[in-house]
């Protein structure tokens, strides 16, 4: 995982730089992650500075990140939205009551972990019985020249050497393990994938 403190110094570019990552795709592919059913509660996990927390279709809404600075930028950006709570917290080990969830979203932030399938068991904890997942991240694009160019940019630039990227049978394989089900999974725009899966 690449260190908090490097979130702590992008905090105010970082939304610009994954615009530009994104190539145009910004707002198209936010709009697919919460294209969902309004639930009572969800949590937004490792929300970092806010790419989907203020669009998520819930009545109340925890954003939880490790990094202070990100969370103060998804606070700003969301200043007037009294239904979203914001906490510092550790995704490893969440500070969260088992079952307290309807939805837990994650997005962009599961290739800074070596060991993803711990925070999806604590995702599975917090969620209710039939609750469901929603993931988001870069994947092995299919295009062989963003292969070999787009990825290794992200994993030695971007992200300075951290990057762990699954391919959809990896993901199944994860979520299985981690204890989900029902796991459903499309490619986006060739080098991202978005998934769904329930508790």
């Amino acid at each position: 995982m690449v260190k908090t403190g490097h979130f702590e110094r992008m905090a105010r570019y970082y939304d610009t730089a994954t615009k530009i990552l994104m190539l145009g795709t910004y707002g198209k592919v936010r709009d697919r992650i919460v294209a969902a059913p309004n639930v009572e509660r969800a949590l937004d996990l490792c929300c970092g500075t806010g790419y989907v927390t203020g669009h998520i279709n819930a009545d109340r809404v925890v954003a939880l990140d490790l990094s202070p600075g990100m969370l103060a930028v998804n606070r700003e950006k969301n200043r007037g939205k009294g239904h979203i709570s914001y906490l510092v917290g550790d995704a490893f080990d969440l500070p969260l009551p088992e079952g307290s969830f309807d939805a837990v979203y994650n997005t962009l932030a599961a290739h800074e972990f070596r060991r993803i399938e711990r925070i999806l068991k604590e995702a599975y904890r917090v969620l209710k019985p039939g609750g469901t997942l929603v993931l988001y991240d870069f994947s092995y694009p299919d295009n062989v020249l963003l292969r070999y160019t787009y990825l290794p940019f992200l994993r030695h630039v971007v992200e300075l050497g951290t990057f762990h990227v699954y391919d959809e049978a990896g993901w199944r394989k994860i979520l299985k393990d981690a204890g989900f089900k029902d796991v459903k999974a499309e490619t986006l725009y060739r080098a991202s994938i978005l998934i769904r899966a329930r508790k």
